[in-house]
Protein backbone atom coordinates (compact mmCIF):
# COMPACT_ATOMS: atom_id res chain seq x y z
CA UNK A 1 0.00 0.00 0.00
CA UNK A 2 1.21 3.37 -0.95
CA UNK A 3 1.75 5.47 2.10
CA UNK A 4 1.56 8.58 0.62
CA UNK A 5 -2.34 7.38 -1.02
CA UNK A 6 -3.25 6.76 2.24
CA UNK A 7 -2.12 10.35 3.58
CA UNK A 8 -3.76 11.94 0.68
CA UNK A 9 -7.31 10.09 2.13
CA UNK A 10 -6.36 11.61 5.79
CA UNK A 11 -5.71 14.63 5.03
CA UNK A 12 -7.98 16.01 2.24
CA UNK A 13 -11.62 16.31 2.43
CA UNK A 14 -13.45 16.76 -0.46
CA UNK A 15 -13.08 14.22 -3.36
CA UNK A 16 -14.25 13.83 -6.99
CA UNK A 17 -14.65 10.03 -8.58
CA UNK A 18 -13.95 10.31 -12.24
CA UNK A 19 -12.98 7.32 -14.94
CA UNK A 20 -12.73 6.81 -17.92
CA UNK A 21 -15.43 7.68 -21.54
CA UNK A 22 -17.84 5.15 -21.69
CA UNK A 23 -17.15 3.57 -18.38
CA UNK A 24 -17.45 -0.16 -17.67
CA UNK A 25 -18.16 -2.51 -14.66
CA UNK A 26 -14.30 -2.09 -13.38
CA UNK A 27 -14.79 1.77 -13.08
CA UNK A 28 -18.24 2.51 -12.09
CA UNK A 29 -17.39 -0.77 -9.40
CA UNK A 30 -14.46 0.38 -8.33
CA UNK A 31 -16.09 4.22 -7.92
CA UNK A 32 -19.05 2.53 -6.00
CA UNK A 33 -17.01 1.01 -3.32
CA UNK A 34 -14.42 4.29 -3.34
CA UNK A 35 -17.44 6.36 -2.23
CA UNK A 36 -18.54 4.19 0.62
CA UNK A 37 -14.92 3.95 1.91
CA UNK A 38 -14.52 7.75 1.47
CA UNK A 39 -17.50 8.74 3.40
CA UNK A 40 -17.25 6.11 5.97
CA UNK A 41 -14.28 8.34 6.51
CA UNK A 42 -16.39 11.28 7.15
CA UNK A 43 -15.46 12.96 3.47
CA UNK A 44 -17.56 14.85 0.78
CA UNK A 45 -17.35 12.75 -2.34
CA UNK A 46 -19.27 13.43 -5.99
CA UNK A 47 -19.03 10.84 -9.05
CA UNK A 48 -19.22 12.64 -12.37
CA UNK A 49 -18.21 10.32 -15.54
CA UNK A 50 -17.52 11.87 -18.98
CA UNK A 51 -20.45 9.59 -20.24
CA UNK A 52 -23.58 7.95 -18.77
CA UNK A 53 -23.77 4.43 -17.36
CA UNK A 54 -24.92 1.50 -19.59
CA UNK A 55 -28.15 0.48 -18.82
CA UNK A 56 -26.71 -2.58 -17.83
CA UNK A 57 -25.23 -1.12 -15.16
CA UNK A 58 -28.31 1.00 -13.73
CA UNK A 59 -28.79 -1.06 -10.32
CA UNK A 60 -25.64 0.77 -9.45
CA UNK A 61 -27.43 3.92 -9.32
CA UNK A 62 -28.83 2.46 -5.81
CA UNK A 63 -25.72 2.06 -4.74
CA UNK A 64 -24.45 5.59 -5.11
CA UNK A 65 -24.78 9.27 -6.54
CA UNK A 66 -23.49 8.71 -9.85
CA UNK A 67 -23.62 11.58 -12.65
CA UNK A 68 -22.23 12.48 -16.30
CA UNK A 69 -20.63 15.70 -16.97
CA UNK A 70 -22.04 18.19 -19.02
CA UNK A 71 -21.19 20.60 -21.75
CA UNK A 72 -21.36 24.11 -19.36
CA UNK A 73 -21.32 22.70 -16.12
CA UNK A 74 -18.81 23.61 -13.92
CA UNK A 75 -17.48 20.95 -11.84
CA UNK A 76 -17.85 20.59 -7.73
CA UNK A 77 -15.17 22.59 -5.85
CA UNK A 78 -12.61 19.63 -4.63
CA UNK A 79 -9.40 18.98 -3.12
CA UNK A 80 -9.05 15.54 -4.47
CA UNK A 81 -9.86 14.33 -8.04
CA UNK A 82 -9.41 10.18 -8.07
CA UNK A 83 -9.44 8.55 -11.54
CA UNK A 84 -10.44 4.30 -11.16
CA UNK A 85 -9.72 2.62 -13.98
CA UNK A 86 -7.92 4.98 -15.80
CA UNK A 87 -4.62 7.22 -15.65
CA UNK A 88 -4.99 9.85 -17.83
CA UNK A 89 -6.94 12.80 -18.35
CA UNK A 90 -7.08 12.52 -22.04
CA UNK A 91 -9.40 9.27 -21.37
CA UNK A 92 -11.63 11.57 -20.03
CA UNK A 93 -12.17 13.29 -23.50
CA UNK A 94 -14.27 16.55 -22.79
CA UNK A 95 -14.35 16.29 -19.51
CA UNK A 96 -10.04 16.39 -18.74
CA UNK A 97 -9.53 19.94 -19.67
CA UNK A 98 -12.15 20.50 -17.01
CA UNK A 99 -10.25 18.22 -14.31
CA UNK A 100 -6.57 19.83 -15.09
CA UNK A 101 -8.22 23.61 -14.80
CA UNK A 102 -9.72 22.18 -11.13
CA UNK A 103 -6.73 22.70 -9.77
CA UNK A 104 -7.21 19.98 -7.56
CA UNK A 105 -5.07 16.83 -6.41
CA UNK A 106 -4.76 14.06 -9.21
CA UNK A 107 -4.73 10.67 -8.23
CA UNK A 108 -4.73 7.47 -9.32
CA UNK A 109 -6.27 3.89 -8.25
CA UNK A 110 -6.06 1.29 -11.12
CA UNK A 111 -4.12 -1.82 -12.34
CA UNK A 112 -3.12 -1.28 -15.97
CA UNK A 113 0.73 -1.07 -16.98
CA UNK A 114 2.30 2.42 -17.28
CA UNK A 115 -0.91 3.95 -15.22
CA UNK A 116 2.21 5.24 -12.42
CA UNK A 117 3.64 7.44 -15.16
CA UNK A 118 0.45 8.94 -16.15
CA UNK A 119 -1.35 12.05 -15.05
CA UNK A 120 -1.38 11.36 -11.37
CA UNK A 121 0.87 12.61 -8.63
CA UNK A 122 -0.45 10.22 -6.21
CA UNK A 123 -0.80 6.65 -7.22
CA UNK A 124 -2.21 3.39 -6.24
CA UNK A 125 -1.50 0.72 -9.24
CA UNK A 126 -0.91 -2.56 -9.17
CA UNK A 127 -0.35 -4.45 -12.59
CA UNK A 128 -1.03 -7.63 -11.19
CA UNK A 129 -4.52 -6.80 -9.52
CA UNK A 130 -7.45 -8.77 -11.34
CA UNK A 131 -9.25 -5.74 -11.43
CA UNK A 132 -8.82 -1.73 -9.76
CA UNK A 133 -11.86 -2.89 -7.35
CA UNK A 134 -9.51 -4.80 -5.79
CA UNK A 135 -7.42 -2.23 -5.03
CA UNK A 136 -10.43 -0.35 -3.48
CA UNK A 137 -10.97 -3.70 -1.41
CA UNK A 138 -7.18 -3.70 -0.12
CA UNK A 139 -8.16 0.35 1.24
CA UNK A 140 -10.74 -0.73 3.18
CA UNK A 141 -8.67 -2.98 5.14
CA UNK A 142 -6.25 -0.54 5.15
CA UNK A 143 -7.91 2.03 7.19
CA UNK A 144 -10.01 -0.95 8.86
CA UNK A 145 -13.61 0.39 7.15
CA UNK A 146 -16.28 -3.04 7.03
CA UNK A 147 -17.61 -3.22 3.79
CA UNK A 148 -20.85 -2.38 3.36
CA UNK A 149 -23.58 -4.31 0.85
CA UNK A 150 -23.37 -1.57 -1.69
CA UNK A 151 -19.60 -1.32 -1.93
CA UNK A 152 -19.13 -5.22 -1.79
CA UNK A 153 -21.46 -5.20 -5.28
CA UNK A 154 -19.31 -2.59 -6.64
CA UNK A 155 -15.88 -4.45 -5.93
CA UNK A 156 -17.87 -8.01 -7.40
CA UNK A 157 -18.27 -6.64 -10.43
CA UNK A 158 -15.41 -5.03 -10.91
CA UNK A 159 -13.66 -8.57 -10.57
CA UNK A 160 -16.55 -9.87 -13.18
CA UNK A 161 -15.79 -7.27 -14.98
CA UNK A 162 -13.01 -7.49 -15.30
CA UNK A 163 -12.31 -11.43 -15.08
CA UNK A 164 -15.04 -12.20 -17.78
CA UNK A 165 -17.05 -13.21 -15.33
CA UNK A 166 -14.46 -15.72 -13.72
CA UNK A 167 -13.13 -17.23 -16.73
CA UNK A 168 -9.99 -14.91 -17.95
CA UNK A 169 -6.77 -16.45 -17.00
CA UNK A 170 -6.53 -13.43 -14.58
CA UNK A 171 -9.11 -14.78 -11.96
CA UNK A 172 -6.47 -16.11 -10.01
CA UNK A 173 -6.85 -17.27 -6.12
CA UNK A 174 -6.75 -13.35 -5.11
CA UNK A 175 -9.55 -12.55 -7.31
CA UNK A 176 -11.91 -15.80 -6.27
CA UNK A 177 -10.89 -15.04 -2.38
CA UNK A 178 -12.18 -11.21 -2.75
CA UNK A 179 -15.30 -12.49 -4.51
CA UNK A 180 -16.18 -14.73 -1.72
CA UNK A 181 -15.15 -12.54 1.12
CA UNK A 182 -17.45 -9.88 -1.40
CA UNK A 183 -20.34 -12.37 -1.20
CA UNK A 184 -20.15 -12.99 2.60
CA UNK A 185 -20.28 -8.74 2.58
CA UNK A 186 -23.93 -9.16 1.20
CA UNK A 187 -23.54 -9.02 -2.61
CA UNK A 188 -25.64 -10.76 -4.66
CA UNK A 189 -24.49 -11.98 -7.56
CA UNK A 190 -26.93 -13.74 -9.75
CA UNK A 191 -28.99 -10.67 -8.55
CA UNK A 192 -26.30 -8.67 -10.51
CA UNK A 193 -26.24 -10.70 -13.45
CA UNK A 194 -30.15 -10.53 -14.21
CA UNK A 195 -29.70 -7.11 -14.02
CA UNK A 196 -26.35 -6.83 -16.38
CA UNK A 197 -27.75 -9.53 -19.11
CA UNK A 198 -31.46 -10.28 -18.57
CA UNK A 199 -33.21 -6.88 -19.44
CA UNK A 200 -31.89 -6.70 -22.54
CA UNK A 201 -33.73 -4.45 -25.63
CA UNK A 202 -36.12 -7.14 -27.47
CA UNK A 203 -34.14 -5.27 -30.58
CA UNK A 204 -30.84 -6.35 -29.01
CA UNK A 205 -30.93 -9.77 -30.66
CA UNK A 206 -31.47 -8.71 -34.06
CA UNK A 207 -28.38 -6.09 -33.69
CA UNK A 208 -25.63 -8.83 -31.75
CA UNK A 209 -27.18 -10.90 -35.28
CA UNK A 210 -25.96 -8.21 -37.29
CA UNK A 211 -22.39 -7.40 -36.00
CA UNK A 212 -21.35 -11.54 -36.27
CA UNK A 213 -23.16 -11.45 -39.54
CA UNK A 214 -19.95 -9.21 -40.25
CA UNK A 215 -17.28 -11.21 -39.31
CA UNK A 216 -14.62 -12.51 -40.87
CA UNK A 217 -11.57 -15.40 -39.72
CA UNK A 218 -8.14 -13.96 -41.24
CA UNK A 219 -4.73 -15.49 -41.10
CA UNK A 220 -5.21 -19.15 -41.18
CA UNK A 221 -8.26 -19.26 -38.65
CA UNK A 222 -5.79 -17.57 -36.09
CA UNK A 223 -8.01 -13.73 -36.11
CA UNK A 224 -11.23 -13.27 -35.73
CA UNK A 225 -12.88 -9.59 -36.70
CA UNK A 226 -16.19 -8.10 -36.84
CA UNK A 227 -17.15 -4.51 -37.69
CA UNK A 228 -20.18 -2.48 -36.54
CA UNK A 229 -21.11 0.44 -38.70
CA UNK A 230 -22.19 3.85 -37.62
CA UNK A 231 -25.50 3.14 -38.00
CA UNK A 232 -25.59 0.15 -36.13
CA UNK A 233 -23.70 1.83 -33.22
CA UNK A 234 -26.19 4.68 -33.04
CA UNK A 235 -28.83 1.47 -32.90
CA UNK A 236 -26.90 0.22 -29.92
CA UNK A 237 -26.69 3.78 -28.05
CA UNK A 238 -30.71 3.92 -28.44
CA UNK A 239 -31.40 0.42 -27.15
CA UNK A 240 -28.41 0.28 -24.36
CA UNK A 241 -27.04 -2.63 -26.21
CA UNK A 242 -23.48 -3.87 -24.89
CA UNK A 243 -21.17 -3.93 -27.90
CA UNK A 244 -18.56 -6.26 -26.08
CA UNK A 245 -20.88 -9.07 -26.44
CA UNK A 246 -19.82 -9.53 -30.07
CA UNK A 247 -16.45 -10.38 -28.63
CA UNK A 248 -16.77 -13.58 -26.73
CA UNK A 249 -18.75 -15.55 -29.44
CA UNK A 250 -15.88 -14.45 -32.05
CA UNK A 251 -13.47 -15.90 -29.38
CA UNK A 252 -15.38 -19.09 -28.95
CA UNK A 253 -14.12 -20.25 -32.05
CA UNK A 254 -11.47 -23.55 -32.37
CA UNK A 255 -8.26 -22.11 -33.40
CA UNK A 256 -8.63 -18.11 -32.97
CA UNK A 257 -6.01 -16.76 -30.65
CA UNK A 258 -6.99 -12.92 -31.33
CA UNK A 259 -10.26 -10.74 -31.86
CA UNK A 260 -10.79 -7.52 -33.33
CA UNK A 261 -13.97 -5.56 -32.89
CA UNK A 262 -14.09 -2.28 -34.81
CA UNK A 263 -16.76 0.26 -33.73
CA UNK A 264 -17.49 3.02 -36.17
CA UNK A 265 -17.36 6.40 -34.62
CA UNK A 266 -19.05 9.63 -36.88
CA UNK A 267 -15.92 11.82 -36.04
CA UNK A 268 -14.48 9.73 -38.93
CA UNK A 269 -12.26 7.68 -36.18
CA UNK A 270 -12.84 3.52 -35.01
CA UNK A 271 -12.94 2.66 -31.86
CA UNK A 272 -10.94 -0.77 -31.50
CA UNK A 273 -11.23 -3.44 -29.19
CA UNK A 274 -8.88 -6.80 -28.96
CA UNK A 275 -9.09 -10.42 -27.37
CA UNK A 276 -6.44 -12.54 -26.85
CA UNK A 277 -6.17 -16.67 -26.25
CA UNK A 278 -2.89 -17.67 -25.46
CA UNK A 279 0.12 -15.96 -25.61
CA UNK A 280 -0.50 -13.18 -27.93
CA UNK A 281 0.02 -9.58 -26.45
CA UNK A 282 -2.55 -7.27 -27.87
CA UNK A 283 -1.70 -4.54 -25.56
CA UNK A 284 1.54 -4.08 -27.82
CA UNK A 285 -0.62 -3.80 -30.18
CA UNK A 286 -3.33 -1.33 -29.06
CA UNK A 287 -0.04 0.62 -28.03
CA UNK A 288 0.99 0.98 -31.96
CA UNK A 289 -1.94 2.54 -32.29
CA UNK A 290 -1.88 5.11 -29.02
CA UNK A 291 -3.71 2.96 -26.85
CA UNK A 292 -3.41 0.21 -23.89
CA UNK A 293 -5.05 -2.28 -21.62
CA UNK A 294 -4.12 -5.54 -20.73
CA UNK A 295 -2.10 -8.31 -22.40
CA UNK A 296 -5.48 -10.27 -23.05
CA UNK A 297 -7.87 -7.31 -23.27
CA UNK A 298 -7.09 -3.75 -24.86
CA UNK A 299 -8.15 -0.97 -26.75
CA UNK A 300 -7.17 2.07 -28.97
CA UNK A 301 -8.50 4.40 -31.03
CA UNK A 302 -7.82 4.27 -35.12
CA UNK A 303 -8.00 6.87 -37.54
CA UNK A 304 -9.80 6.76 -40.88
CA UNK A 305 -12.73 4.47 -42.14
CA UNK A 306 -13.05 0.76 -40.83
CA UNK A 307 -11.73 -0.66 -43.66
CA UNK A 308 -8.39 1.11 -43.47
CA UNK A 309 -7.90 0.57 -39.76
CA UNK A 310 -9.03 -3.52 -40.53
CA UNK A 311 -5.91 -3.07 -42.53
CA UNK A 312 -3.79 -1.61 -40.13
CA UNK A 313 -4.48 -3.82 -37.64
CA UNK A 314 -4.44 -6.97 -39.62
CA UNK A 315 -0.77 -6.70 -40.22
CA UNK A 316 -0.24 -5.72 -36.74
CA UNK A 317 -1.56 -8.51 -35.10
CA UNK A 318 0.14 -10.89 -38.27
CA UNK A 319 3.14 -9.62 -36.61
CA UNK A 320 2.14 -10.27 -32.96
CA UNK A 321 1.19 -13.92 -33.86
CA UNK A 322 4.49 -14.42 -35.41
CA UNK A 323 6.12 -13.28 -32.65
CA UNK A 324 4.10 -15.26 -30.01
CA UNK A 325 4.69 -18.43 -32.55
CA UNK A 326 8.56 -17.12 -31.91
CA UNK A 327 8.38 -17.36 -28.34
CA UNK A 328 6.85 -20.65 -27.99
CA UNK A 329 9.87 -22.60 -29.94
CA UNK A 330 11.68 -25.01 -27.58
Amino acid sequence: MNPAFVDLITESQRFLLCGHEHPDGDCLGSQAAMFHLLRARGKQVHIINPDPMSPGYGFLRDHAPFDADRAGTPLPKVDVVVLLDCAELGRLGAMGPKVRAAGATIAVVDHHVGSEDADGSVCLVDHTAPSTGCLVYELFQEFDVEVPRPAAEGILLSLVADTGWFRYSNADARALAIATRMVECGARLSEMYDAMFRRNHPDSVVLLTEALATARIELEGRYAMACLSKGMMDRASRIGFDTDAVLEPLRSIRGVEVVGLFKERFDGSVKLSLRAKGDVNVQAIATVFGGGGHVKAAGAEVIGPPPHAQRLVLEQVRAALSAAAVDRRP
